[in-house]
């Protein structure tokens, strides 16, 4: 029996499947083709480090991904190309390399791929798409006649790779049987070099069908000596911040140890420290010198600024609060120099005032929110239900988010403790990412010993829902342990949003005409499902999410569950 890469401990149900899979797509071919371009693909794949590949299905792929599983990689097969790249992107983002790829089908496989290519480019995610193309047949140019030379011959022979190229960091057309191996391994390699961003490779049929020769995967480069930041600079500062982004999460593999430890020098220096969404938790959110609430004072105020796997872009205002004069200082991307450069840095006097003053201006920040939006508002349950999850799951969940309320304020209120545990949409703000997301992580979690494994947790929109519900059977199939929880307002950013921008009596365009009923769709795909109308039912709900196998999706009709908590911050520890 061949088994997944890093599948161990996994259940027999689980291995059964696999074993059903590959045979669905192996069936007559390996034989009937011997070594071929699909298995050359699987092989680099493999000796690459990637375990995983995520696809829906299509002609001329079939045969690569029963190679694919031959070899020992992990298959998975998802229901849309969108949810299987996502997944791929969640997965390499919690094992912080790349370990997931995707394999799509020609035309429609391509530009069904294109929004995820995207994510990854603005995200800066390791990526590597492989899409399996028809060449045209070769025609005579006797036979082609008039405006025909104009007219394409083959089926499905739309320009993927020319489509794909503005949301790629590179295109690769890979038209050369012998060559193979050697540009797969370097498509992984370019995938995983500053600036990380997805690779799309382009394989016709003809060239996955021929026999290859066996080529030694393309030499990695040694990666050039970074230069130390000068702890000098941060020295003279008396009022410096320290600026955390997710790209940490490429190059480090933090311990507890190291970020008990990082906490330790940053309390020596008092440097207080904000963080991209996905950068939160490095330093604990409940630890006085995270200070992401008043990050418009920090930056206003602030006399150096360093940064470290973050850039001054959109997040952080773009530079518009900074003052001209103040330094800035782009720490390398490692967190080993982060600890060095700090370690070599001096404590200075004056700095405790304006680490309290900051501290102080995030507790009134945190108040300020929860106060700002009127109650009974969209934002205001939204706020609410993100307090009451912070509460009642675990602080090693790891959590994503997929809502526009959540991302706006709501998350500010789901405290995050542990060192790249929440994902969102990133750069992009695609929608549609919680439950492919979510698959992708669950189905790391899976390779963890059992008693590290950590609970997965999307919040979702009702649109967000809507786009990708169809990967909880694709979860359901990988037995992958995670919570969907619906944050249910009936409409785009809620029922009463359509009425800031059409007129009185507008029939409903951007808010939903019948409530829908999302665990019964979520039944119906498979999966348990329930509705939590009140904070003692979703507390309830949690805790038998939590201990249950396979995937639950919790709907939460907002009206209802504020209604019924009021407010949910004041009642009991289970909402009651």
């Amino acid at each position: 029996m061949t088994v997944g890469a890093g599948s161990k401990g996994k259940t027999s149900k689980a291995a059964g499947r696999q074993r059903a899979l590959r045979s669905r797509l192996q069936k007559g071919l390996p034989s009937r083709l011997g070594p071929n371009g699909h298995q050359a693909i699987a092989a680099a794949l493999k000796s690459g480090g990637v375990t995983h590949v995520y696809s829906l299905p299509g002609n001329p792929i079939y045969a690569t991904l029963g190679a694919c599983a031959e070899a020992g990689l992990t298959v998975i097969g998802c229901r849309s190309q969108f949810g299987a790249l996502s997944a791929a992107m969640a997965q390499n983002f919690q094992a912080g390399a790349l370990r997931a790829v995707a394999l799509c089908s020609p035309t429609p496989g391509v530009t069904n791929s294109i929004t995820s290519l995207s994510d990854a480019k603005y995200n800066h995610w390791p990526m590597v798409l492989i899409a399996g193309v028809i060449e045209e047949p070769e025609i005579p140019e006797a036979q082609v006649l008039g405006d025909q030379a104009q007219i394409s011959a083959g089926f499905q022979s739309f320009d993927g790779a020319q489509a794909a190229a503005p949301c790629c960091k590179a295109v690769v057309k890979l038209q050369d049987r012998t060559a193979l191996s050697a540009g797969i391994s370097a498509a992984l390699e370019q995938a995983q070099t500053v600036p990380r961003g997805p690779v799309f490779v382009e394989v016709g049929a003809r060239v996955l069908n021929a026999r290859h020769a066996t080529q030694a995967p393309a030499p990695q480069k040694q990666a050039p000596a970074r230069p130390l930041a000068d702890p000098q600079q941060l020295d003279c500062a008396q009022r410096p911040v320290l600026i955390l982004g997710e790209n940490l999460r490429w190059l480090s593999a933090l311990t507890p140890d190291q970020t008990m430890h990082l906490q330790s020098v940053l309390e020596q220096l008092q440097l207080p420290v904000l963080a991209t969404d996905m950068g939160r938790g490095i330093v604990p959110d409940l630890h006085r010198l995270s200070v992401f609430m008043a990050q418009e004072e920090a930056l206003q105020n602030c006399d150096h600024l360093l940064l470290c796997g973050a850039a001054l872009d959109w997040r952080f205002g773009a530079r518009s609060f900074l003052d001209p004069k103040v330094s800035i200082e782009q720490v390398p991307v490692c967190f080993e120099h982060l600890l060095r450069l700090l370690e070599a840095a001096n404590p200075q006097p004056g700095r405790a005032q304006w680490a309290d003053d900051l501290t102080q201006a995030h507790a009134r920040g945190l108040a300020k929110l929860r106060q700002q939006a009127t109650k009974g508002s969209e934002a205001w349950r939204m706020n609410a239900l993100c307090e009451a999850l912070g509460r009642w799951l675990p602080e090693t969940a790891m959590t994503i988010l997929d809502s526009g309320l959540a991302l706006s304020s709501g998350h500010k209120l789901w405290p995050v403790q542990q060192p790249f545990a929440r994902m969102t949409a990133g750069q992009n703000g695609t929608m549609g990412l919680g439950i492919p997301f979510a698959l992708g992580a669950a189905v790391r979690e899976q390779d963890q010993p059992h008693a590290e494994r950590r609970p997965v947790v999307a919040l979702v929109g009702d649109v967000g829902f809507a786009l990708s519900a169809s990967e909880l059977e694709t979860a359901q199939r990988q037995g992958a342990r995670m919570i969907i929880i619906v944050a249910d307002n009936g409409g785009i950013n809620g029922r009463g949003f359509q009425d800031q921008w059409l007129p009185t009596g507008s029939p409903d365009i951007i808010r939903y005409g019948t409530q829908v009923d999302y665990a019964q769709v979520a039944r119906g795909w498979g999966v348990r499902g329930v509705t939590a109308a009140s904070g003692k039912a979703l507390h309830l709900a949690l805790s038998e999410a939590l201990v249950a196998e396979g995937p639950t999706v919790i709907s939460v009709p907002l009206a209802q569950f504020c209604e019924a908590s009021k407010p949910v911050t004041d009642r009991g520890a289970d909402g009651s």
